[in-house]
């Protein structure tokens, strides 16, 4: 098995508002592998952001607020690095694309400008010419060959070519991990796929570890090895691709597989789950997912479960499957009797 790159244990970052704490991400774990391709998945709103900006270190501090927990990349815990140790982490052995390449691109400068500068941020001793010539190569890689779009600007370009752009910005390190924030959503199908194979391919040619983050379980079953559910701040499930859509375990998991539109089933309505996603200054006491869940029980609505192994390589959050259930309702009948 490949060493572990990326490990986020308990982690929690909260915003600090003038109406209250914001528990974006309570209690998160994840890991990535050496060359690894992981989907962190869920609705908006969810947490997954949050999590990847926090493991780059571009949460604002303030509002935001490392709460507890750890990250670590490669061995090396991140919450402790001052900002500097972090910039030269970012970009050089781990690096981000984000979801709208026009906000991440600056419109003024061209983009040979932009790889240039991102290049020789890291690597000192590169001349300008050299650092061209790493940026022509970076975006041949990506299936971009003509010479001229280093003197163009992002806005001369389409969709497609601005994510390949933010891809071969991100690549030209050799990053360790990438991390790609939705980077596929503000396309149209055809370039979608075409940007699936490019990071399928840079996956296996460079060994590069991705943590794809989408709401899009197509993209995860056509890319991801490991997929990881994320609700309300929390990971409710996690198993390998194959498992997850075949034997989902925790509902709010069956609720997002149940939702995607068959091929071979004629429905007036498409599926979608009850009730909505809790406000996150007011949890839900219990499991968080309780108020929507049609299996909820008395135990779901009194106390949270925890993440239990369900079989190798699977666990979900979730009483219906978790070994601890009678001990739980021991204890609320015992609390209901005292009170009484």
């Amino acid at each position: 098995m490949a060493n572990t790159l990326l490990e986020i244990s308990e982690l929690k970052m909260h915003f600090h508002t003038d109406k209250g704490v914001v528990k974006a991400v309570d209690g998160v774990d994840i890991t990535v592998r050496e060359g690894e391709i992981v989907g962190l998945v869920g609705e908006s709103g969810c947490g997954k952001s949050v999590t990847s900006l926090s493991v780059m270190g571009l949460v604002p501090q303030p509002p935001g607020k490392i709460a507890g927990g750890s990250i670590k990349f490669n061995g090396k815990e991140l919450t402790t690095l001052s900002a500097k140790e972090l910039q030269k982490l970012r970009g050089n052995e781990m690096a981000m694309i984000f979801q709208e390449p026009m906000t991440s691109l600056n419109p003024v400068f061209t983009i040979g400008n932009q790889m240039v500068e991102a290049i020789r941020l890291h690597k000192k001793e590169v001349s300008k010419q050299e650092a061209r010539a790493l940026a022509l190569e970076a975006l041949k890689s990506v299936g971009i060959a003509r010479d001229g779009v280093l003197d163009e600007y992002p806005h001369q370009l389409s969709g497609g070519m601005r994510q390949r752009v933010m891809i071969a910005m991100a690549m030209v390190c050799n990053p360790k991990l990438l991390i790609a924030d939705e980077p596929t959503t503000a396309l149209d199908v055809t370039i979608q796929a075409q940007i699936l194979d490019l990071m399928r391919k840079l996956n296996k040619e460079t060994n590069t570890a991705i943590l794809m983050i989408t709401h899009d379980l197509g993209v995860v079953a056509e890319l991801c090895e490991r997929v990881i559910v994320m609700y309300a701040g929390q990971v409710v499930e996690e198993a390998d691709v194959r498992t997850l859509f075949k034997n989902p375990k925790h509902p709010y998991t069956a609720g997002l597989l149940k939702s995607i539109p068959q091929l071979d089933q004629r429905r007036k309505r498409l599926y979608s789950i009850p009730g909505n996603v809790p406000n996150p200054r007011n949890m839900p006491k219990g499991c968080r997912f309780a108020p929507r869940c049609e299996f909820a029980m008395e135990v779901c609505r009194e106390k949270e479960p925890e993440l239990s192994p369900i079989e190798k390589n699977h666990i979900s959050r979730c009483w219906l499957h978790s070994e601890q259930k009678e001990e739980a309702d021991r204890d609320i009948v015992g609390n209901t009797a005292s009170s009484s």
